[in-house]
C-alpha cells in the first residue's frame, strides 16, 4: 500500500485527530485501526489536567503547564500548542454538530456515577453543570436494571455535599428493556434515540421532575455525536438535563469516536479496519513500511511519516514482560526496573504517580522518538498520545489532554 504521506498507528483520539490535521492540510492519510482502543471505554470528556504531583486540585489548567516537569508530554507540546490545539478541537466539534464546552484556563467539575464529583477541562454539552450551581432542587434519575449507576446512592452523596443548599431527591424509571437482564448505558441509549424511546422516557418522568429542576442522568442521552435527545426531553419537561461519568463502556466516548471518525472520512482519511500493526521496516534511522497482520495475509503499507498512536498498557501499545516493559512494533527502548515490585505503589490507589503509568517512548520536542544521549532513533515516526513517557494520566486527569495537544503539535510538523 503506496503512496501515503502519512501512516497513523491507532484510531484512538490521538491517532485520529492527527490525521484529521494532516489531511486538512492537503496530506493524504491512512490509519491503520485495530479496535477503537480506549476511546470508547474512556468517559468522552477532555481532561486537561486535574491534579498536580501533590495530587491537589488545578484550577487553571494551562497556567498549570508552568510547573510541569520537563519530560511531561505538555512540556515537549509547549502551552502556545497546547492552547491553540484544544481550541481547534472545539472548532471541530461545532463544526460536526456536537459541540464541547470550556476553555483551557479553568477545570470544570462533573458528577460521577457515585455523586462526586471529577474535575475536567472540556465536556459535551449533556455534561454541562453551569445550571447546577443555580438550582434548588435536582433529580437523580436511575433506570430499573441497569447496572453501575444506582440513584439512591449518587442523590444521598450530592445531598452530604450540597448541605442545605439544595435538595436532592432521587427516581428509577422501568422502560421496556431487561427482558430479565441487566442493562448498560448504551441499551438505554440506543433506545432514547428512538422517539418512542423518548416518550416512555419523558412520560415516566412527568410525575417527579417539576419544571425548572436539574435532572441528573447516566449517559444515556442517545448514542449519536448530536444534541437531539438532550434538547428534545429538556423541551418536553421543561428541565435541564445533566449526564453523569459513568463507568465503562462509556456512551459518551462512543459519541465522540463516532464523531472523530466520520469527520476524519469526510476530510478524506482512508481507515483500515482490523489491521494490527506487528513489525516495520526501518533503513538507515527511517522507517520505510509497517506490517499488518489480518485475517488472510500480511500487508506492507508505505509512507513518508509515520504516527505512532496505538496507546499504553491498556491499549496495547506497551507490553509488559517479565522484568521488561517493550513497545512491540518499533522496538524503542523502554526503561524499566527489572524488579517489577518497584514499579507500582504499594497502593493501587494512592497519591503518588505509578511507576509503570510514567513509562513509555521518551522522545524530543519534535515528539521524535530518542535513545538514551537524546539522538533521534527513527526521524519519521513522530509519537502521539498514551504511548509517550513521562505522565499518569489517570494520577493527574490528563489522558485526552495530552492527546489533542501532542496529536495537533505532531500534525502541524508533519
Amino acid at each position: 500500500m503506496k503512496n501515503n504521506d502519512l501512516v497513523v498507528i491507532g484510531s484512538g483520539l490521538s491517532g485520529l485527530l492527527t490525521a484529521c490535521v494532516a489531511a486538512g492540510k492537503g496530506k493524504k492519510v491512512t490509519v491503520l485501526s485495530y479496535g477503537a482502543g480506549t476511546l470508547t471505554i474512556g468517559g468522552g470528556i477532555v481532561d486537561f489536567i486535574g491534579y498536580d504531583d501533590n495530587a491537589q486540585p488545578v484550577k487553571n489548567p494551562l497556567a498549570a503547564l508552568n510547573e510541569i516537569n520537563p519530560e511531561h508530554p505538555y512540556a515537549k507540546v509547549g502551552k502556545a500548542v497546547a492552547s491553540a490545539a484544544f481550541n481547534d478541537f472545539k472548532k471541530i466539534t461545532e463544526n460536526e454538530g456536537y459541540a464541547y464546552l470550556g476553555d483551557v484556563k479553568k477545570n470544570r467539575w462533573v458528577p460521577t456515577a457515585v455523586g462526586s464529583f471529577k474535575p475536567t477541562c472540556l465536556v459535551p454539552k449533556t455534561m454541562d453543570t453551569d445550571a447546577l450551581k443555580s438550582a434548588k432542587e435536582v433529580l437523580v434519575v436511575g433506570v430499573n436494571g441497569l447496572k453501575d449507576f444506582y440513584a439512591k446512592l449518587v442523590a444521598k452523596n450530592l445531598q452530604e455535599f450540597y448541605g442545605e443548599a439544595k435538595k436532592v431527591t432521587f427516581v428509577n424509571v422501568g422502560l421496556d428493556l431487561t427482558n430479565g437482564r441487566d442493562i448498560s448505558c448504551m441499551d438505554v441509549a440506543r433506545y432514547l434515540d428512538t422517539k418512542e424511546g423518548q416518550t416512555e422516557f419523558a412520560d415516566k418522568l412527568k410525575a417527579t421532575a417539576k419544571p425548572g429542576m436539574v435532572l441528573i442522568v447516566p449517559p444515556v442521552l442517545g448514542t449519536k455525536p448530536d444534541y437531539k435527545v438532550l434538547n428534545t426531553l429538556e423541551q418536553g419537561l421543561s428541565c435541564r438535563f445533566v449526564e453523569s461519568a459513568a463507568v465503562p463502556p462509556s456512551v459518551t466516548g462512543y459519541r465522540l469516536w463516532t464523531m472523530m471518525t466520520n469527520y476524519a472520512k469526510k476530510l478524506g482519511v482512508n481507515i483500515v479496519e482490523k489491521a494490527k500493526v506487528v513489525s516495520a521496516h526501518v533503513e538507515n534511522g527511517e522507517c520505510v513500511y509497517v506490517e499488518t497482520e489480518g485475517f488472510d495475509r500480511k500487508r506492507k503499507y508505505y509512507a513518508k511519516s509515520f504516527i505512532l498512536a496505538n496507546g499504553g498498557v491498556y491499549g496495547g501499545g506497551l507490553e509488559a514482560q517479565i522484568g521488561k516493559m517493550v513497545e512491540p512494533i518499533f522496538g524503542f527502548d523502554i526503561p524499566a526496573p527489572a524488579d517489577q515490585v518497584q514499579w507500582s505503589n504499594k497502593d493501587l490507589i494512592s497519591n503518588k504517580k505509578q511507576l509503570f503509568a510514567l513509562m513509555g517512548v521518551k522522545v524530543n520536542t519534535g515528539l521524535v522518538p530518542v535513545d538514551e544521549q537524546d539522538m533521534e532513533v527513527v526521524k519519521n515516526v513522530k509519537v502521539v498520545g498514551r504511548s509517550l513517557a513521562g505522565y499518569d494520566f489517570c494520577f493527574e486527569k490528563s489522558g485526552n489532554g495530552v492527546a489533542i495537544a501532542t496529536a495537533y503539535k505532531a500534525a502541524l510538523s508533519l
